[in-house]
């Protein structure tokens, strides 16, 4: 019969590695949530879907609180939805065209984190660029 004894020193070491992958699955509160995003104010941020055929243009939107790269993609005739990137995207404010990356899902909804497909101001290479999908904007009322 074989029987394995750690080393105190590896023993040590994978205590350490348990607790700090607990320490991962502990609850935190995101960092959204210590500063307010005016910006916000008019998107319905429940849970609600979009089909990627639909989708018909897009514009700049303005940035979040941390700077985030943001912008409005128009679905059917007067539906728009914000997005945000996840990290750098540095060809978006130079691109003429961009592309969601999906993978055949044909729809999309808020709270998704989607491949944003930006190609450079020369058509030579593609930016993959991470985004996710904030929420649909609501109409503001003329009389409001």
């Amino acid at each position: 019969m074989t029987s394995i004894i750690a080393k105190p020193a590896l023993a040590g070491a994978a205590l350490v590695a348990a607790a700090l992958g607990l320490a991962a699955c502990a609850p935190m509160e995101g960092p959204e949530a210590d500063e307010y995003d005016a910006s916000l104010a008019n998107i319905d941020t429940s849970r609600a879907c979009f089909f990627t055929r639909e989708i018909n243009g897009y514009s700049n939107a303005p940035n979040g609180p941390r700077s985030q790269e943001r912008l409005y993609v128009r679905t059917g005739v007067r539906e728009e939805w914000l997005l945000e990137t996840i990290g750098s995207c540095p060809e978006l404010d130079f691109s003429r065209m961009i592309a969601l990356d999906t993978r055949s899902r044909i729809s999309v909804c808020t709270g998704d984190v989607e491949t944003l497909l930006v190609p450079d101001a020369f058509g030579d290479r593609v930016d993959r660029c991470q985004v996710r999908v904030l929420g649909r904007v609501i109409e503001q009322e003329d009389g409001a």
